[in-house]
């Protein structure tokens, strides 16, 4: 007896597996349409930047809002905190928490305020890693909540320090969160040009009540900002003690990953 031919693969299961594979190569360059100078976009831009019909962008971009993976903001889009938070276990990022801890243990016990690391993620600031004691109170924020700008410490260290010009994004997606909230663009580029001059950010009441928060940038050998570095407490913290110490710490952060890089 003749031995049977051998049963060749299904055919439907490797389209499925291609359609599979299409779907997702599309809804990835749907998110890669977005860019830290465009991080706000139309349907329509998304579908031109991903070269996909505005039909089919349609579709998956209501599949990626389902998810998280992008937020609507009125009729545009932008990259969901579900995504933001998925970032944070990038290597980069990781290491840059590692390498800050034990410098951020070193804040906490000198100024015992609740301290927070935070690096630029499109148009606000996301708070990387956070260390607090027992005896500092609740944490105002969770690790991978996102800042704005205008209105946040680290924010305006960014946009004072950034290799990006990121004023122009600041100004435009600037809202008062409370009645401190700085909302002129005037005021903010005088706020960012005293940070530019001083070293340093406060931020008084203008993300919630009854929170103040100091800020300095964590340097990389260009004088840029890869990371923020600061402390939030229920009362206004003495700058005069508390900004040597964060400027100490946000410098021995930077020679670490400066000598990791080099390694």
């Amino acid at each position: 007896m003749a031995n049977p031919r051998p049963r060749e693969p299904r055919r439907q299961s490797q389209d499925t597996a291609t359609k599979a594979e299409t779907v997702t190569a599309r809804s990835l360059a749907l998110l890669a349409a977005f860019s830290p100078e465009r991080p706000r976009l139309s349907l329509s831009e998304m579908a031109r930047r991903a070269n996909l019909p505005v039909s089919t962008a349609h579709r998956l971009v209501a599949e990626l809002v389902e998810w998280g993976a992008v937020e609507r903001v009125h009729n545009e889009y932008v990259i969901g905190q579900r995504l933001w938070k998925l970032g944070l276990l990038a290597p980069i990022r990781q290491n840059i928490a590692e390498i800050a801890a034990p410098h951020m243990q070193d804040v906490l016990f000198v100024t015992h305020n609740v301290v927070n690391l935070f690096v630029l993620e499109s148009s606000k600031v996301l708070l990387l890693e956070r260390i607090s004691g027992t005896k500092v109170g609740t944490p105002f924020r969770k690790v991978g909540d996102p800042l704005p700008l205008h209105a946040s410490a680290a924010g305006k260290v960014m946009l004072a320090f950034s290799r990006q010009d990121l004023m122009s994004q600041a100004i435009n997606n600037m809202t008062s969160l409370t009645k401190y909230t700085i909302t002129s663009p005037a005021a903010l580029q005088a706020a960012v040009a005293e940070v530019k001059r001083s070293g340093y950010a406060i931020s008084s009441q203008e993300t919630g009540l009854d929170n103040h928060a100091v800020a300095v940038p964590v340097l990389d050998a260009m004088g840029y900002a890869v990371a923020a570095l600061g402390v939030v407490h229920q009362k206004a913290p003495a700058i005069g003690s508390v900004v040597p110490v964060l400027r100490i710490a946000a410098r021995g952060i930077a020679r670490r990953l400066t000598s990791v890089e080099l390694s």
